[in-house]
């Protein structure tokens, strides 16, 4: 059930990243840094995407910061389910579509 948990939250990613290319791009990057201390926690994300072979850098168009709750939620989930702490994580999507993801430590 984690598995498909974890899947879900970087679905919604995705598309909150979709959204914000707002219309046809040729791939596109976030990294999503999540740090812990004692009373919170807090996620920065550095988002761009690519048109006609230019990088264009954005913030995620996400006013109710749904990608901050979704980048804690699957911090918490992967801590319990494989005691993985990771410090961020990079998110890309290339023009098929296909995700790729690789976590920091």
């Amino acid at each position: 059930m984690s598995i498909e948990k974890q899947t879900n939250i970087l679905n919604r990613l995705v598309q909150i990243m979709h959204d914000s290319a707002r219309g046809q791009y040729d791939g596109m990057s976030c990294e999503f840094e999540y740090e812990s201390y004692e009373n919170g926690w807090s996620v920065n994300s550095k988002y761009e995407f690519f048109r006609n072979g230019k990088s264009i850098s954005e913030l995620l168009d996400d006013p109710k910061d749904e990608a901050s709750n979704f980048v804690h939620e699957l911090h918490e989930l992967m801590k319990t389910h494989t005691g993985g702490d990771w410090k961020s994580f990079v998110l890309n999507v290339d023009v098929a579509g296909k995700a790729h993801i690789k976590f920091s430590y």
